[in-house]
C-alpha cells in the first residue's frame, strides 16, 4: 500500500502530493536507517511531519546516501524537502 507524502505550506495546506514507489523503497530505506536517524522515525502506520530544522537534517541524511540508494523517490523527497525549507513549510509522511 505504501507511504504517502505531502508537502505542506506554512498554513499546512497541501501543495504537492506523491507516494513511495511500488517496491516501497523509501519506506524500506527508513526501516534500515540507524536508530539516530530521522528516517527511522517515519512511521509506516501513522502520520509523521517534519518542520524546517528537521527537514534540513533529513536532507543531509538523504544526500549522504550511497548513489545506488538514491532512487527516484529519494530524489523527489530531497527536492520537496528543499522546497518546503525555502517556503517554511513541512513534509508530511502518511503511513498505511
Amino acid at each position: 500500500m505504501g507511504l504517502g507524502m505531502r508537502r505542506l505550506n506554512r498554513a499546512q495546506d497541501v501543495v504537492e502530493e506523491f507516494g513511495d514507489d511500488v517496491e516501497d523503497s523509501f519506506l524500506a530505506l527508513c526501516a534500515r536507517a540507524p536508530e539516530s536517524s530521522l528516517r527511522r522515525g517515519i512511521s509506516p502506520y501513522d502520520l509523521t511531519m517534519f518542520n524546517t530544522p528537521q527537514l534540513e537534517r533529513l536532507v543531509v541524511e538523504l544526500e549522504e546516501l550511497r548513489e545506488e540508494e538514491k532512487t527516484p523517490v529519494v530524489q523527489r523527497v530531497i527536492e520537496e524537502a528543499h522546497e518546503a525549507i525555502r517556503r517554511s513549510g513541512y513534509l508530511l509522511f502518511i503511513g498505511d
